[in-house]
C-alpha cells in the first residue's frame, strides 16, 4: 500500500511537471508566432513600396514611404519626454525614499501608482482638452495638437515608470552606506547623491531606458494629438515648424491608416512593416536594460566605463573649477595642512561654504519635482472627475443604457473581456509560474524561457492588435463577418497575450515570497512535489496571486490599442462574443471621429470618469483591502492558535492533576506528562481545531 502510495506521488509530480513545461514552453512560441506573423504581413509592403521605405521621401500617393521620417518623429517627442521626466523622476523617486517619513511613503507610492495605471486615452484626452491648451498659451503655439505638446503628454505618462523603477533600484541599496558616509564627514544629501544614487546607478538607467522604450511604443494618446502626414514640407521650414507641428509619430501612423478608406492592403502591409521597425528599435532598447542590470557587463565594459567617467569630467569641468576657485577664495585655514591633515579635512568639511548651498540646491529641486508628479496627478484627477461628472450628470448620458452605441453597453463589453482573459490567463499563467519557480531548474533553458516572456512584455501593445488582427481575424476569422469583421472574443484573446507576460511573473514572484523551509518540512513528512505545491505553496501565496489578478484587470482597462485592431470601434445592436463591440477605452477614442465635437466630448469624459472610478477601485482593492484582509485572517489566526493552546494546557493540567495523585515518582510523572499531552492532542475535537488554525 505505501509503494503504491509513493508511485500515486511520483506519478502526479511528473504529470504536473510535463503539462507545466509543454504550457511554458507552447506560450514561448507565441512570441516567435508574433514575430513571423508579422514579417510574414510586411512582405508585400516591402514590395509594393521597395527601397522608397528607405529613403528620405514620405508620399503615399506617389507610393513612397519613408519610415525615417515617422521614426524621426517618435524619437523627438520620446526624448522630450525623457529629458523632462527622467530628471523629475528620479529627484521624485529621492524624496520618497530619503527625505518623507515611512508612514507617508505608502500612500505617495500609491499616488504614483494610480498616475501609472491611468489609461493612455485619458492621456490623449486631457493633452488635448486642457494641458495642450495651457501649453499653447505659454509657447504661443497657433495649435496645440502638435509635438510639445504629445512630448509633454508623455512625460506624465512615462513619470511614473521612472519614479517606481528608481525607488526599486534605491530599495536594494544597503541603508547602512548613508550613516558610514556621515561618518566620514559628509552632509546626508552628500551621502544620498553621492554614495546611494550611484550605487543604484544601474537600477535607475534601466528605468529611464524602459520609460522611454514606452514612450516610442506609446500609440493610441498620441494619435488622438498627431494628426498630420506631410513630413517632408514641414521639416524643410526647420526645427521650430516641425516641433509646432501635427506630424504623426510611427505609432500614431499605423494607428490612423490601418483601416484607412482607399488604403488596400499594400498600405496595411506597409504598416506592418513599420510595426516591424517599431518592435526592433524597442526590442534594442530593452536589450540594453536588461544587458546593464548584469553585473558582469561592469567587467567585460571597463572601456564604457573609463567613456562615461571621461566624459563626466568634461562637462562638469568647469562647474567644478569654479566651485574650487571659489572654496580658495573663502577659506582659510588657520590649521595646517602639512602636520595635521586630519584636522585640515575636518575643519574644511565644517566651515565649507558649498555644503548647505549643496543641500538646498538638491533639496529644492526635490521639492519642485514632487510637487511636479503630485500636482499633474491631482490636475487631470479633478478634470476627469469634474468633467466627467458634469457629464454624467447631463440627460444624455447613456451609463444605464445597454443599448448601441452606449457607455453601459461598453462596460459590459469591457466586463465581458475581463472575465474570458482572466478565465484563462490565470491558470495558464499559474502553470507556467509554477514550472519556473518549481520544476524548471537554472540553466540556458530557463533563461531563454525568461527571455521569451520578457521580450513578450516589453512589446508595443500596437503590435499585439495587429497580431490578433491577422490572426485571430484574417487567419482564424474569429467573428461574425468572416476574416473581414471584428470581435469580442478576438479582443479578448488578443489581450489574453498582452496581460500573459506579467500574469505570469507576478505569480512568480509571489511564489518566490514563500519560504522554502515549507517546502523542505513538506517532502520530510512524506508529501510529493506536486501535493506541497498544491497544499502548502499555493495557499501561502494566495495574496500574491489575488494581487496579480488584480492587476491583470486593471491593465485590461488600460488597453486601447489592441482592442481598436479587434474589436472595432463600433457597437453591434446585441452583446455577442462573435460582434465587433466597444469598451470603455476605445469608446473614447472613437469619439475623435464623430462630426457632432460637443457630444464627443461628453461622451469622453462621461468613459473616462467610470474608467478612472474602476482604475482607482482596483488600487485600492490592491493596495489597501487585500493587505487588511489578510492582515486581519493572520490576526484571527494567531488569537485562534492562542486560543488552542490554552485549551490544551487547561485539559493537560486537568489530566495530570488526577494523574499525579496516583503515581508519587518524579520520573513517571514526566513520562505520564508526555503521555497525557499527545492524548489532548489526538482528540477529534483538538484535532479538528488545530487543522482549522493551520489552515
Amino acid at each position: 500500500m505505501a509503494t503504491g502510495l509513493l508511485q500515486k506521488k511520483q506519478s502526479a509530480d511528473k504529470t504536473s511537471k510535463i503539462v507545466s513545461m509543454s504550457l511554458s514552453w507552447l506560450f514561448s512560441l507565441v512570441f516567435l508566432l508574433l514575430i513571423i506573423f508579422i514579417v510574414y504581413a510586411s512582405i508585400p509592403g516591402f514590395r509594393a513600396y521597395g527601397w522608397s521605405i528607405f529613403g528620405g521621401t514620405f508620399d503615399l500617393a506617389d507610393d513612397k514611404a519613408s519610415v525615417w521620417l515617422p521614426l524621426c518623429i517618435t524619437i523627438m517627442v520620446s526624448l522630450l519626454a525623457i529629458v523632462i521626466a527622467g530628471p523629475v523622476g528620479i529627484k521624485t523617486a529621492m524624496f520618497i525614499k530619503y527625505r518623507l517619513p515611512v508612514k507617508y511613503q505608502k500612500g505617495v507610492r500609491i499616488a504614483i501608482e494610480l498616475l501609472a495605471d491611468i489609461p493612455s486615452v485619458i492621456f490623449g484626452l486631457f493633452a488635448s482638452e486642457m494641458l495642450g491648451i495651457v501649453l499653447k498659451t505659454i509657447f504661443h503655439m497657433s495649435t496645440s495638437y502638435n509635438l510639445i505638446t504629445t512630448g509633454f503628454m508623455l512625460t506624465f505618462m512615462v513619470l511614473p515608470t521612472i519614479v517606481s523603477l528608481s525607488l526599486n533600484a534605491l530599495d536594494g541599496v544597503d541603508s547602512t552606506l548613508i550613516s558610514a558616509s556621515m561618518v566620514l564627514g559628509n552632509t546626508k544629501t552628500r551621502s544620498i547623491y553621492k554614495v546611494c544614487k550611484k550605487d543604484a546607478r544601474n537600477g535607475i538607467m534601466v528605468g529611464v531606458i524602459i520609460a522611454l522604450a514606452r514612450a516610442i511604443g506609446e500609440t493610441m494618446a498620441v494619435s488622438m494629438i498627431l494628426q498630420s502626414q506631410g513630413y517632408n514640407p514641414i521639416f524643410d521650414q526647420g526645427f521650430w515648424a516641425t516641433a509646432t507641428s501635427g506630424l504623426r509619430s510611427l505609432g500614431a501612423l499605423i494607428a490612423a491608416n490601418m483601416f484607412a478608406e482607399g488604403g488596400g492592403p499594400a498600405l496595411q502591409s506597409l504598416l506592418f512593416a513599420f510595426g516591424l521597425f517599431m518592435f526592433i528599435f524597442v526590442m534594442i532598447l530593452n536589450g540594453v536594460a536588461m544587458y546593464a542590470t548584469k553585473k558582469k557587463s561592469k567587467s567585460k565594459w571597463q572601456w564604457w566605463n573609463k567613456a562615461e567617467k571621461a566624459i563626466a569630467s568634461f562637462v562638469l569641468f568647469l562647474p567644478t573649477q569654479i566651485k574650487i576657485g571659489w572654496e580658495k577664495l573663502t577659506y582659510h585655514s588657520k590649521v595646517d595642512r602639512d602636520k595635521n591633515l586630519s584636522d585640515y579635512l575636518a575643519k574644511r568639511v565644517q566651515t565649507n561654504k558649498f555644503v548647505h548651498a549643496y543641500t538646498i540646491y538638491k533639496f529644492f529641486w526635490e521639492i519642485v519635482s514632487v510637487v511636479i508628479t503630485i500636482g499633474f496627478l491631482a490636475w487631470i484627477l479633478v478634470d476627469i472627475i469634474g468633467f466627467g461628472g458634469v457629464a454624467l450628470a447631463s440627460g444624455d448620458a447613456t451609463v444605464f443604457s445597454f443599448t448601441d452605441n452606449s457607455t453601459g453597453q461598453a462596460f459590459m463589453n469591457t466586463v465581458l473581456i475581463i472575465i474570458i482573459a482572466i478565465g484563462i490567463g490565470l491558470p495558464l499563467s499559474l502553470m507556467i509560474a509554477i514550472y519556473l519557480n518549481e520544476f524548471a531548474k537554472e540553466g540556458k533553458l530557463k533563461k531563454l524561457l525568461l527571455f521569451f516572456i520578457d521580450s513578450l512584455g516589453a512589446t508595443p501593445s500596437i503590435l499585439f492588435g495587429m497580431f490578433g488582427l491577422i490572426f485571430f481575424l484574417q487567419t482564424c476569422g474569429m467573428s461574425a463577418g468572416g476574416t473581414a469583421g471584428k470581435s469580442i472574443i478576438a479582443g479578448a484573446m488578443t489581450i489574453l497575450i498582452v496581460i500573459l507576460p506579467v500574469f505570469i511573473r507576478t505569480i512568480q514572484q509571489a511564489l518566490q515570497s514563500i519560504p522554502k523551509d515549507l517546502r523542505t518540512n513538506s517532502y520530510a513528512l512524506g508529501a510529493g512535489k506536486w501535493e506541497t505545491i498544491r497544499k502548502i505553496v499555493l495557499p501561502a501565496a494566495r495574496q500574491g496571486i489575488t494581487t496579480a489578478v488584480i492587476l491583470s484587470i486593471g491593465r485590461i482597462l488600460a488597453e486601447t490599442a489592441p482592442l481598436y485592431l479587434t474589436s472595432g470601434l463600433s457597437s453591434s445592436s446585441s452583446i455577442s462574443l462573435i460582434n465587433p463591440g466597444q469598451t470603455l477605452t476605445t469608446r473614447i477614442y472613437a469619439q475623435i471621429y464623430t462630426a457632432n465635437v460637443t457630444e464627443g466630448t461628453n461622451i469622453m469624459y462621461e468613459c473616462a470618469f467610470v474608467t478612472m472610478l474602476l482604475v482607482l477601485i482596483i488600487i485600492l482593492v490592491v493596495h489597501v483591502a487585500i493587505p487588511a484582509y489578510y492582515n486581519y485572517k493572520r490576526r484571527k489566526q494567531r488569537i485562534a492558535y492562542s486560543q488552542l493552546k490554552a485549551e490544551e494546557a487547561r485539559a493537560e493540567r486537568a489530566e495530570l492533576a488526577v494523574a499525579t495523585l496516583l503515581v508519587p515518582n518524579d520520573q513517571t510523572k514526566w513520562q505520564m506528562r508526555k503521555t497525557i499531552r499527545k492524548k489532548v492532542r489526538s482528540t477529534p475535537k483538538v484535532k479538528k481545531k488545530r487543522r482549522r488554525v493551520v489552515t
